[in-house]
């Protein structure tokens, strides 16, 4: 359908609207009001005309919606709705308005609502008395924000008489902005503000001066320099500063250190100058933005350089955050000079909040350290008893491993870290008694197992990963043990920690700090989730999807998803088919789930085996089920006849659905489905259904206008004049 025929709609619905605009019923004149706002139906006078109406939800809508659509010609009609029409909330649109139209006749009259009711304006006394609320109140701040937009300078002492009123309400924000829009001719009064005892006003004024600018703002500033609150110094030095490169030395020399911190992010002192100063200032904020400037690409070769000596006085000091921070950035740039540090960081308990903190930050300078052995220490605090350190050191190896900008050089490490989570759970930390036994790497102990992960190999493939995954004479050990253990009962805590297993991830408990199998699962979980971001993974992903445990196959799946989505496919269709064919077959929902989404990720053709599945399914799956199935059967055959079976689906959300899919397979099929549907449920907004459709949007709308036009109809026409402003007030639809 081309653009023609959607401007042709349009003009209907702008022509019926207006119409029903002068309606005998007011819901109906207050839709086709807001339709025409929707729509963006500015050149109509029916806008105008319903100022005058006797409803005054209708007039509050029409003047919003002139300001709003810039009809300059409803101005002086907007004027006398302000002046004598007695509802407060129509007065109010209509301040908005005028400001919006900057109507110059309406600004005395606005300056009369900045101090008060005015004796020529009409208002509703009952309205005031049954409310227990004065109108006036909104409109006074509306006023003055209008005069403000508008530039009106005879504004500036309404304003301030507002202000300085000790009865009426707190106005210090809304003047300050007010006067901040007028400019210039503001700023002698805004000098006055910066001397008020309102600490509040005080600061907004000086802010608002640093956004005018010009030479009388700037001499009140620099006046508040030398004023004894230091956030009135921050807000004038970081007014001035950018201009005047002669008063950072000045403010590195405050005594407030957030002002320190301002200048630190203005000057250009070099590395040994950012040491030295680091030395020299106590404070921890400055320290710790300081740290935060300093190189993190040069290692530190040996103890003789001046950073390892200031950062090793640091890391000893009594802040507990510049210590965490200064030892985290020595991990980052010399981790063998504080290995023995590290290890005993790394091998306490869980009740320790310190070693949290500490663990924490090395973490996190790990992720940009341009050292190999960062690598090993992120594993290591993958085995921490803090769950948050674990999930930010495996978020740490997956943004070293995606970073394309900037090839890591631990990338391919952290690929066989990431991978080894994957494949199974981490092992604790070792105890403190045994931290001075050598770390064995995963290499080690996969040559302990029997795997040769030399080059070439006989045991197959060279990485470690890829060793465990072909290493037959292990996996039928495991499986033997597997098949031995399963005749054997279960303990309670078995059976407790199998439910837990199972439990709904989004439902799982977050305090897992003292749980560590939790954290182990969790671990593997998260490991298994990250590789769905690293190109590469998905042979890896998809023989840990062979997992005989639901829950973590079905992550695996869940990962490949997102793989494929990302990057191209790296699996043959036999494999992705063999892949889904048993996941969708499975008993575990979640994992017949996680493999229907698979297939509809991938571009495989028409599957005729898993057709009887998927028919299977649309009539006895669950709602996810249901909807998945119907789309992937859907793109298989291209036509809607599965999606138009399940309009009638007891389930609203695979009606919706369906409707959606409809509107894309066969837009001239939408209109009969989607519309009696919205009649009967209008909470419901139809742009939902639409799917961006010209065609089905044309479709819709002239099904809705054949409604419109049927007297008979007249109860449900409300909902089809908003439906048909809501499909034509779209973005995409405008003409």
């Amino acid at each position: 359908m081309n653009i023609h025929s959607d401007t042709s709609l349009r003009d209907e619905a702008t022509s019926l609207f207006s119409e029903y605009a002068k309606s005998d019923f007011d819901v109906i004149r207050l839709r086709a009001v807001q339709a025409l706002t929707a729509i963006g139906a500015g050149d109509n006078s029916a806008l105008v005309e319903a100022l005058l109406d006797d409803d005054e939800d209708v007039r509050q809508d029409a003047a919003q919606a002139l300001g709003v659509l810039g009809v300059k010609e409803a101005a002086p009609q907007l004027l006398e709705n302000l002046i004598h029409d007695p509802c407060g909330e129509v007065k109010l649109a209509c301040v908005t308005s005028l400001a919006a139209l900057k109507a110059e006749d309406a600004a005395p009259y606005l300056r009369t609502l900045v101090t008060g009711r005015g004796d020529e304006m009409t208002w509703d006394e009952d309205e005031l008395h049954q409310d227990e609320w004065d109108d006036w109140l909104d409109t006074q701040i509306a006023a003055i924000k209008a005069l403000g937009q508008m530039g009106d300078t005879a504004a500036i002492e309404p304003i301030v008489m507002a202000l300085m009123d000790e009865d009426g309400q707190e106005l210090g924000d809304v003047a300050c902005e007010a006067l901040g829009w007028i400019g210039e001719p503001s700023v002698p009064t805004l000098g006055v503000f910066t001397q008020s005892s309102n600490r509040r006003l005080r600061h907004r004024a000086l802010r608002t001066l640093a956004t005018i600018g010009g030479a009388e703002a700037e001499a009140i500033l620099r006046k508040a320099l030398s004023d004894k609150e230091g956030e009135v110094r921050l807000i004038a030095y970081e007014a001035l500063m950018p201009n005047d490169p002669a008063l950072v030395e000045r403010a590195l020399n405050d005594a407030v250190e957030e002002i320190r911190i301002a200048a630190l992010g203005q000057s250009g002192l070099s590395e040994p100058e950012l040491l030295d100063r680091m030395m020299r200032d106590p404070g921890a904020k400055v320290q710790l933005a300081l740290i935060e400037r300093l190189n993190r690409s040069q290692p530190i070769e040996d103890q003789d350089d001046l950073r390892w000596q200031v950062l090793d006085f640091l890391a000893t000091g009594q802040q507990p955050e510049v210590s965490a921070q200064a030892l985290g950035l020595l991990a980052a740039l010399a981790p063998e000079l504080v290995s023995d540090r590290l290890n005993a960081v790394f091998s306490i308990n869980a009740d320790d909040l310190k070693g949290e903190r500490l663990q924490w930050a090395i973490v996190d300078a790990l992720a940009s350290s341009p050292l190999r052995e960062a690598t090993e220490w992120l594993q290591r605090a993958c085995r921490s008893p803090f769950r948050s350190v674990r999930l930010k050191a495996m978020a740490s190896l997956a943004m070293i491993v995606t970073d394309t900008d900037r090839p890591h050089v631990n990338q391919q490490q952290g690929r066989e870290l990431l991978l080894s989570f994957a494949l199974a759970p981490m092992p604790l930390a070792v105890d403190v008694e045994q931290k001075e036994e050598a770390i064995q790497t995963d290499f080690a102990a996969l040559e302990e197992a029997g795997l040769d992960v030399s080059e070439g190999g006989e045991n197959g493939p060279t990485s470690s990963l890829g060793a465990i995954l072909g290493h037959d004479a292990i996996a039928a050990e495991m499986t033997q043990e597997a098949e031995e253990n399963d005749v054997q009962p279960l303990t309670p805590r078995e059976q407790a920690l199998l439910a837990k297993a199972t439990r709904h991830p989004k439902r799982r408990r977050v305090a897992l700090d003292d749980d560590a199998e939790a954290l182990e699962r969790e671990t593997r979980m998260s490991a298994i989730r990250l590789l769905g971001e690293v190109r590469g993974m998905q042979i890896m992903l998809a023989q840990i999807a062979n997992d005989p445990e639901a829950d973590i196959a079905a992550q695996a799946v869940s990962a490949l998803s997102v793989s494929l989505a990302r990057h191209r496919s790296e699996l043959s269709d036999e494999q992705l088919i063999d892949l889904i064919a048993s996941g969708v077959s499975h008993t575990d929902s979640n994992l017949a789930l996680q493999a229907l989404k698979l297939l509809q990720t991938t571009d495989l053709p028409p599957q005729d085996a898993l057709r009887g599945k998927l028919r299977l399914m649309v009539k006895t799956g669950d709602t996810a089920f249901r909807i998945d199935a119907m789309q992937i059967l859907t793109q298989w055959d291209g036509k809607p006849n599965v999606a138009r079976s399940l309009l009638d689906d007891i389930s609203a959300p695979v009606r919706q659905a369906a409707m959606r899919l409809l509107s894309s397979v066969a837009p001239d099929q939408a209109a009969a489905a989607i519309v009696p549907f919205l009649l009967d449920n209008p909470e419901q907004r139809i742009v939902t259904y639409v799917n961006d459709s010209t065609s089905a949007v044309v479709s819709i709308g002239r099904e809705l206008l054949v409604g419109l036009r049927d007297e008979n109809r007249r109860a449900q026409w409300p909902v089809m004049i908003s439906a048909l402003a809501d499909l034509l007030g779209r973005p995409s639809r405008a003409a």
